[in-house]
């Protein structure tokens, strides 16, 4: 079988390496160090943070939107360099009261009187009317400045929205209350405003604008007020804090690795001085901070960059490499403690070697299938992630495994597990001191003959409670309903859950807490939603807009526009140049000038723009010498944008009115972004995690030796996974970039967990499915648990981290350790146990033999059979047996075939005790290949 060749060679190259690593150490201990000290030198100096459009989708079309509006010389309209949220403190009117105006004209004062550091002011860098050369402010704040008081703005007018025409002229539909007031109340005729509780401000400069940005925060972060709040946002602000991110985690990575050294530590601890290996744990540790460190100099160099995001990446590779810790250590203490250094190293690495191979296998692949994903940074976190692992399997086989060995020659030589000091054993400490027998005699002296026995070999506590009380709590035919009955709650509040998703990274996740980024988000999430960001309608072609067809084009547009329930009629919000240019011939008697160039656009450049149309400068393009127009666009108004759903049909709905021939024109907003998002996550995310589903049920098919086990695990993944979704949507957690990737992690997990408890079920050589399981169950279900511990504590101080991304790394890791371990531990053992053979004939041993066997041979563990890695495919002793001489004086049974050419080989009629006592009968030598044997047995 595929599986099975693959398993033995795997064992055998790796019992090589460990006898390799275990005679010469110290270059497999010098070249990791070496390696990543000049990796992490030359790499992680060019490390420079880019998290420039890492959210946005290869196949969004914001980007190139909104750099094709530019090019075509046109700002956003929904878009400002700088802008603040003013609210006031108690939440009342910040409108109409004279204390709160006079805080905000303080504030005023204070931005457009302060001096950049080349000593400009922003009167010096604004945006000025052309017909009055006056800097282009906000509205209602030139209303403000104007009157003075909040008292005399309302007494001298009524403000009507959300459009307000002072001049009541009926071709201009006048200024644009709705993205600057928020939280109106209205009078009766639903016109009039009576209050707001947010006022929305506007800076727009067109120079020396990194000078003005910081400028315009400094005064926000100082100005103090009793009366109003302030909520400012700059241009680059969502840049700069993501990039201020990354410094802010590396204590809490001192933190993680502080706090898995001391769970190492306490794990590697046994009652005996000699055999507790403290510093090999914190070796451990050092060996995935080394994969860290050389895996993320490695990609620098390749040229890639960093982000914000990948900031996570080490708190992933200190569990990853924590595990892989557990696994080997635990093979090491499964070996003959007789056994030369060399001998145990080749026999442990040859168990461990192929259970961590797996694992880094589907852990590599599933990132893997992440750096398909069309967002950018998602397939960087993979690159990072998949290179990362790939190191840290590289450093525990090599740095781990030779720090490893020299532990077991200090074993071997009894010395102290941290003074490395010769110790007596307590056997021969009796006349020291009981300071000296309390915390220095330990181990097991060289003549008190063979120290295989079971207490040396006894399993840990945490080992013995899941295959003594575990495993048969959970195959009793009650405790299945009951289990039964909590999977179907389980699966059923996820598929609730997962109706319940949320889709989308909001702006404000992707900032801390404490971040000025997210009070502004929040204020307009609260008081601006009503009246959404105007979304540009262009076209960088030239037209013929004198001519019936264009003008009947884009006329229609807006009746369509009118007909959609996601956009106000733009007769009553909309600012349409051309609809308002017909409208100003008609009154001034010029309608003749629509359908003749000439007119049209003489009267258009000399009448219209420089008086009623001034706002309208900025909306269309001439060609040289006036004698065209090249570009031109208008905005609509969203209505009411709620929720990222809706803003995702909104985007949808513009795209394709906009585009709609005669005039093919574009739509353009800075939220597209988001909505890009929105529509591009939820088919790319099914996409990556159906690859990396099937990549993994491919490497369970070739390495799982059962046809039926890979669906049980592929069965297991999807379970997973539905809770993982709907769990982490009832925890707040949206379907973001930052859950996708812990989808892809938890299919790299949890094919972990599944793969060895499947495998270890499938290779037992037990006949009954409950002892079959209590097998599988004693050889991994501690380092299934070890590895949901190590890893969740290395992702627990993320939990405490002040951002919502890492936040969300914890809580969904968190999920999926969980998840696992409940699924390898409970419910794949209760199918395991109803999988039904597959190919594999019965095994017939003569029942007379084996209890002539079990008779001849004392088994240690209180006759419990020995896990499967002493009779594994893959394992040393297997490997070795096909070195044994040949066995002289052995009678042939007449009730088997002839076993004679069969002996040291994987024959299916010996039983494990057979196999041992067949051995030390023909070598004639004690507890060397049967550490069951006692001395005195024959």
């Amino acid at each position: 079988m595929i599986a099975k060749y693959i398993d033995v060679v795997f064992g055998r190259v790796f019992y090589n390496l460990g006898k390799t690593v275990a005679r010469w150490p110290a270059p497999f201990v010098l070249l990791p160090l070496v390696a990543s000290g000049l990796l992490g030198y030359f790499g992680l100096s060019q490390i420079v943070i880019d998290d420039a459009y890492i959210f946005v989708p290869d196949d969004g079309r914001a980007l190139p939107d909104g750099e094709a509006l530019t090019a075509a010389g046109f700002s956003p309209s929904g878009d400002a360099v700088t802008e603040l949220i003013v609210q006031a403190k108690d939440g009342g009117d910040v409108l109409f009261r004279d204390d709160v105006v006079e805080e905000v004209l303080r504030l005023h004062h204070d931005l457009t009187t302060a001096n950049t550091t080349s000593g400009e002011t922003f009167a010096s860098l604004c945006f000025r009317d052309p017909s009055t050369t006056k800097c282009v402010l906000s509205g209602i704040l030139h209303l403000m400045v104007s009157f003075g008081s909040g008292s005399t703005l309302r007494a001298s007018t009524n403000l009507i929205y959300p459009h307000h025409n002072s001049d009541i002229v009926n071709f201009n539909i006048g200024t644009y209350f709705g993205s600057e007031l928020g939280g109106v109340e209205l009078s009766t005729d639903n016109r009039t405003i009576l209050s707001s509780k947010a006022l929305h401000l506007v800076y727009n400069v067109q120079t020396n604008l990194g000078q003005w940005i910081d400028t315009f925060r400094q005064v926000c972060s100082r100005f103090e007020s009793e009366k109003i709040t302030v909520n400012y946002l700059t241009v680059s602000s969502v840049d700069d804090d993501v990039a201020s991110l990354p410094p802010r985690v590396a204590v809490y990575i001192g933190a993680a690795i502080g706090l898995l050294i001391v769970f190492s530590v306490f794990s590697c601890m046994m009652l005996d001085w000699v055999l507790t290996k403290p510093w090999l744990a914190v070796i451990g540790v050092l060996s995935a901070v080394l994969a860290i460190v050389s895996s993320i100099g490695v990609v620098l160099l390749a040229g890639e960059s960093f982000s914000s995001l990948t900031t996570a990446i080490p708190f992933l590779l200190l569990g990853i490499g924590v595990d892989d810790m557990f696994v080997m250590i635990a093979a090491w203490r499964k070996c003959d403690v007789t056994l030369p250094v060399q001998e145990r190293m080749g026999r442990a690495m040859s168990d461990a070697g192929v259970s961590i191979t797996i694992t880094s296998i589907t852990d590599c692949l599933a990132f893997v299938a992440g750096v398909m994903n069309v967002f950018p940074s998602v397939r960087l976190f993979c690159i990072y992630a998949s290179v990362g692992v790939a190191f840290d399997f590289l450093y525990q086989i090599t740095f781990f495994a030779a720090f490893m060995s020299l532990t077991g020659r200090r074993e071997r030589a009894n010395r102290h597990c941290f003074t490395c000091l010769p110790v007596l054993p307590k056997s021969q400490a009796q006349d020291k001191s009981a300071a000296y027998r309390l915390c220095c005699a330990a181990g097991v002296s060289k003549q008190e003959g063979n120290p295989s026995s079971e207490e040396f070999n006894k399993d840990p506590l945490l080992n013995r409670l899941l295959y003594n009380y575990l495993v048969p709590f959970i195959l009793k035919p009650w405790s299945k309903l009951v289990i039964f009955l909590l999977y179907a709650a389980y699966l059923g509040v996820a598929i609730w859950g997962c109706l319940q998703i949320r889709i989308g990274l909001q702006y404000q996740n992707v900032v801390a807490d404490d971040s000025h980024v997210r009070g502004y988000y929040d204020a307009e999430e609260t008081h601006f939603q009503k009246y959404g960001r105007k979304v540009d309608i262009f076209v960088t072609e030239p037209q013929e807009y004198w001519t019936i067809d264009v003008q009947q084009a884009l006329l229609d547009k807006l009746k369509a526009f009118d007909q959609s329930q996601y956009f106000y009629d733009t007769s009553e919000t909309s600012e349409v140049w051309l609809r308002d240019y017909l409208r100003f011939l008609n009154q001034t008697g010029n309608s003749h000038a629509a359908t003749n160039k000439t007119s049209f656009l003489q009267i258009l450049i000399s009448q219209f723009l420089p008086t009623v149309g001034r706002e309208y400068y900025g909306s269309m393009n001439f060609a040289d010498n006036n004698t065209g127009i090249t570009a031109s666009r208008f905005f609509v108004i969203p209505k009411d944008v709620t929720t990222s759903e809706r803003g995702k049909l909104m985007m949808i709905e513009a795209r394709s009115i906009a585009e709609r021939e005669p005039l093919r024109m574009k739509a353009y907003s800075f939220d597209f972004f988001l909505s890009d998002q929105v529509v591009t996550i939820l088919p790319s995310t099914l996409q990556t995690v159906g690859i990396a589903v099937a990549i993994m049920f491919v490497v369970c098919f070739l390495l799982i030796p059962h046809c039926g086990a890979t669906f049980l695990i592929t069965f297991a993944l999807v379970s997973i996974n539905v809770g993982l979704v709907g769990y982490m949507t009832l925890w707040g957690i949206n379907l973001d970039l930052v859950s996708v990737l812990s989808i892809l992690m938890c299919i790299g997990f949890s094919v972990d967990f599944f793969a060895h408890i499947t495998y270890a079920y499938v290779t037992s050589k037990e006949a009954k499915p409950v002892e079959k399981i209590r097998e599988a169950m004693r050889a991994v279900g501690m380092p299934i648990v070890q590895s949901s511990l190590s890893t969740i504590l290395a992702m627990l101080v993320l939990g405490f981290f002040p951002a919502y991304i890492f936040r969300a790394f914890f809580k969904t890791i968190f999920l999926v350790m969980v998840f696992g371990a409940a699924h390898g531990l409970v419910i794949l053992p209760i199918l395991l146990t109803i999988l039904p053979s597959c190919g594999q004939g019965k095994v017939h041993v003569d029942s007379e033999m084996v209890k002539e066997s079990s008779k001849n041979t004392t088994i240690s563990n209180r006759g419990f059979p020995h896990p499967s890695y002493y009779t594994r495919p893959h394992s040393a002793s297997s490997y070795m047996q096909g070195k044994t001489p040949g066995i002289n004086g052995i009678k042939t049974s007449t009730s088997l075939p002839n076993l004679r050419s069969k002996v040291g080989q994987d024959n299916p009629y010996l039983t494990p005790e057979m196999r041992r006592w067949i051995r030390w009968v023909g070598r004639q030598k004690v507890g060397v290949d049967n550490p069951a044997m006692e001395s005195g047995n024959p």
